[in-house]
């Protein structure tokens, strides 16, 4: 049996094939997310609490593990991916120098090089980093980040929190990581509870 093809069936053809793209793509197209914008860090007298440094930031990421994709054309392809390695690795060294920096400018007394009263210790347990790079170009990296305060020379911290921080940035700088980093340490200094552990040891 034949079916008459006329207008309407040709638009209603069209019709379905457009819904089909526009849903068969969306099932698979990653969603690029816009950050939302850090809580105010709260700021402190540093005269009035101990010393704080911050020890170094570790991560509890394997070698090689995929932690993203590079994407391009309109329905993001996925090209290639970005594994956690010595290039990433780097990075942690560059954002050692920033926490100190943001514990200061929140009125911490950090000490810079040497040993506070408090050691501030941060491990980064997730890390995704994505490269879209169709008509929008942008880089995108969301983390989770564990924070132990300890007495220094004592092993066992004495309060522990798990932050979350994104970053985007125009692809053509650099630093969605160190954005996202720095979100999920202004969350933590946002934090009564955390002002309070930091003074319980005055």
């Amino acid at each position: 049996m034949r079916f008459p093809i006329n207008r309407w069936t040709t638009h209603g053809i069209l019709l379905l094939a457009g819904l089909f793209g526009l849903f068969g793509c969306s099932s698979y197209r990653p969603t690029p997310k816009t950050p939302e914008a850090a809580a105010p860090v709260i700021r402190v007298d540093g005269e009035s609490l101990p010393t704080v440094s911050f020890d170094k930031l570790f991560t509890d990421i394997p070698g090689g593990r995929v932690i993203g994709y590079f994407y391009e054309g309109l329905d993001y392809a996925r090209t290639f991916a970005y594994k956690w390695d010595e290039n990433f690795e780097n990075v942690t060294k560059e954002l050692n120098f920033m926490a100190q920096d943001i514990l200061v400018d929140a009125g911490y007394r950090a000490k810079d090089g040497g040993l506070g009263e408090l050691q501030l210790k941060g491990t980064i347990r997730k890390l995704s980093f994505n490269t879209y790079s169709y008509k929008a170009s942008f880089d995108q990296a969301e983390c989770e980040l564990k924070w132990e305060l300890y007495r220094t020379g004592e092993k066992d911290p004495y309060y522990t929190r798990l932050t979350n921080g994104a970053g985007r940035v125009d692809s053509t700088q650099s630093g969605a990581i160190r954005a996202a980093f720095e979100l999920a340490l202004h969350s933590l200094l946002a934090e009564e509870e955390f002002v309070d552990a930091v003074g319980s040891q005055k």
